[in-house]
């Protein structure tokens, strides 16, 4: 008797007729956001990427900040902010894989 099968992200987007990349971002919010950002995810209050920056960006109570101030803010102030996390995200990142790639050749 084999043992039961989980679907694989391809699976559980043909499924749900979305991308295989909009499931890793889901599972991204769902890991790291906190329960407001995962539910702003889901209403479509932000798209599911801006939701995945915020929840790999930012601690929990920093999202829950974001999500407070949102409402206050114009769609290009939204815009601008989210492109600065991002990219703080992406160096973050690319600052980390240079720093573990230089131990391992050091």
């Amino acid at each position: 008797m084999s043992a039961p099968m989980h679907p694989t992200a391809q699976q559980l987007a043909d499924s749900a007729g979305v991308s295989r990349r909009l499931i890793f971002q889901a599972a991204a919010v769902h890991r790291y956001g906190c329960l407001e950002l995962v539910k702003a995810a889901h209403s479509g209050l932000l798209a599911m990427k801006h939701c995945e920056t915020l929840a790999k960006a930012l601690t929990r109570d920093a999202q829950r900040e974001f999500l407070a101030e949102l409402s206050t803010m114009t769609p290009r102030q939204r815009y601008d902010l989210l492109a600065i996390i991002k990219g703080d995200l992406t160096y973050r990142n690319r600052t980390a894989h240079e720093t573990a790639k230089g131990a391992l050749h050091g």
